[in-house]
């Protein structure tokens, strides 16, 4: 992976993905030229969006990710190793012109591979924004033919006038209501509701007992304990900052987390979307400020 290397150095790694492209070269399977998780998420779009002179390479890359992942998704249920984390989870995207461009470039990235990654015909592809109204959540289908296409689509959809506030906690009222309307049963169910915004939360003990107001609620449409979704918060704005990391467990319902590091990112992808203290703290000691550092016993 291209973290902590060079534009110049993505950019040739392109090149060649484009020129073995052209020359009707290996692009997938075995020996291909093309390395799945060469790029972050947002580096893809990133090159997508800005380098018609790469985008359908970037195109490629982003195919090549999504497909590595969704392999590795099923081979771990198929070992018992894991339920496919990502299969049965849902984005909520909320992005302003006050945020930075590379924020908005991580909001929609993740937003989009984590629909593309879910399975379940209710929530694949779909997305969450904030309406144009106060205290309005929709669920959107994300529309285009290409990556860049539904780039765009993202980027007009989940903007906001209404400033950083997004109302999360109607996240869960919008996903009942879905479920109820589609007859779903109780496996069908969002698992993990992934919030990317630039807006902190404080934590308390509202969180928990709004959570349990929420298990009645979804017990009394015929769902049992365990199916109102655990809800991810990251506040994505202190881009880079990676010595801001920080997180907040409200367990089993809230988790809010705060900061950004590539290879936080990578921890992210790589673990299903499971974010705990462990992952920061491995996340912050890989950067490259502590590698000169050792160990005393």
């Amino acid at each position: 992976m291209f973290i902590g290397r060079q534009r110049s150095e993505v950019k040739m790694y392109l090149e060649e993905v484009k020129k073995a492209g052209g020359r009707g070269g290996n692009l997938s399977g075995h020996g291909s030229i093309i390395k799945p998780d060469a790029m972050l998420p947002n580096e893809i779009i990133r090159y997508v969006v800005e380098d018609g002179d790469v985008g359908e390479a970037a195109e490629l890359q982003w195919k090549a990710m999504v497909e590595d992942m969704d392999l590795k998704q099923q081979q771990q249920q198929m070992q018992g190793q894991g339920s496919g984390k990502f299969k049965n989870c849902l984005a909520v995207c909320h992005i302003n012109d006050f945020m930075g461009i590379r924020s908005r470039e991580l909001a929609v990235s993740l937003g989009l591979l984590v629909s593309e990654l879910s399975e379940e015909t209710a929530w694949k592809g779909k997305v969450i924004s904030s309406g144009h109204l106060p205290d309005q959540l929709l669920l959107h289908s994300i529309e285009g033919d290409d990556l860049k296409s539904k780039c765009e689509f993202m980027m007009r959809t989940c903007s906001s006038e209404l400033g950083s506030y997004v109302h999360n906690w109607k996240i869960w009222d919008v996903i009942l209501e879905v479920a109820v309307k589609e007859n779903l049963k109780a496996e069908q169910m969002v698992k993990k509701v992934f919030v990317f915004t630039d807006f902190g939360y404080g934590g308390g003990t509202f969180l928990k007992t709004l959570y349990e107001a929420k298990q009645s609620e979804f017990k009394e449409q015929g769902y049992g304990d365990n199916a109102v979704p655990h809800i991810l918060l990251w506040n994505i704005g202190y881009w880079k900052f990676w010595n801001k990391l920080c997180i907040e467990e409200h367990h089993p319902g809230v988790t809010l987390l705060s900061g950004f590091s590539e290879n936080l990112l990578k921890s992210f992808l790589d673990n299903g979307g499971e974010i705990g203290r462990c992952h920061l703290m491995e996340a912050a000691i890989a950067e490259k400020e502590y590698q000169a550092l050792s160990v005393v016993d």
